[in-house]
């Protein structure tokens, strides 16, 4: 017997970065999608809100920036009082490490465990979208590589990840989403071939970290490219092996069955 699909789905954290991509791909292929407005903080309103709409799938796209992602273990302890069948957290990049930058998104993962609330994490890399802010371009109107930059990494389009969810969310039955962990990848390339999209249109600078004076966060940015010499920038990294596996990191594109995913040249239109 085949297995009944989600029917329905909300939405909280709606940004213009991903959430909104993912509320029109919906909405794109007919399926209505809950964009929620509740007290983060407060479990029992989030619950409520829920519970009166038959939620089968909450998705989350809280930023990680200024400590968002820390509020879902609210919306998780909501869902799981409003026997919501799947959660979808904002993991949406590389996966997280157990220290650093990103360890709220480690930490989440161990707490929806403990409290039995299936999830599903998506990988994409990074998004197309943000290459001229990870190379400080965006400020400076050059293109920065720490180090060499001819290790590969990930990289998929926001539109491509947002339709990507809406479909399989939509197509695969649940058991195939409950407690996973999805590897998805829309172009595999190093910077160095990226900055030669711009065929010398901007300067393209090699340094060892990137500029300070009036870049937001450019430590964040230099680490984060730093992953790239060593490989920990495609979704393919193990960082028990400490090794890049380039066919894990794509390996659940298939589930896109007949898609053609955007590449960073069509995105940046370079």
């Amino acid at each position: 017997m085949s297995e009944v699909l989600f029917k329905s789905f909300a939405i909280i954290g709606a940004g213009p970065h991903i959430g909104i991509p993912i509320v029109k791909a919906f909405l794109a292929i007919g399926v209505p999608i809950l964009v929620m407005r509740a007290d983060y903080t407060s479990a029992s309103e989030v619950s409520a809100v829920l519970r009166e709409n038959k939620v089968d799938v909450l998705i989350s796209t809280v930023t990680l920036i200024f400590g968002g992602v820390v509020v879902q273990n609210v919306l998780a302890d909501a869902a799981k009082e409003a026997s919501v069948k799947l959660f979808v957290p904002s993991e949406f990049g590389l996966s997280p490490p157990a220290v650093g930058l990103a360890h709220e998104k480690h930490a989440f993962a161990v707490y929806a465990k403990s409290i039995g609330l299936p999830t599903l994490r998506v990988y994409n890399g990074l998004f197309h979208d943000f290459v001229p802010w990870l190379t400080a371009l965006t400020e400076t109107g050059k293109f920065h590589i720490v180090s060499k930059g001819d290790m590969p990494g990930s990289f998929s389009a926001i539109s491509d990840v947002a339709g990507y969810v809406a479909h399989i969310l939509t197509t695969q039955p649940p058991s195939r989403l409950l407690d996973v962990e999805i590897r998805i990848e829309g172009q595999r390339t190093t910077l160095s071939e990226i900055s030669a999209l711009y065929k010398g249109s901007v300067p393209v600078v090699h340094c060892d970290a990137l500029p300070t004076e009036g870049v937001f966060a450019a430590d964040v940015r230099t680490r984060y490219q730093q992953g790239f010499d060593v490989g920990k920038a495609s979704c393919g990294w193990n960082p028990d092996t400490e090794m890049d596996d380039a066919e894990l990191a794509s390996k659940d594109n298939s589930l896109w069955e007949g898609h053609r995913w955007l590449t960073i040249g069509e995105v940046l239109g370079l």
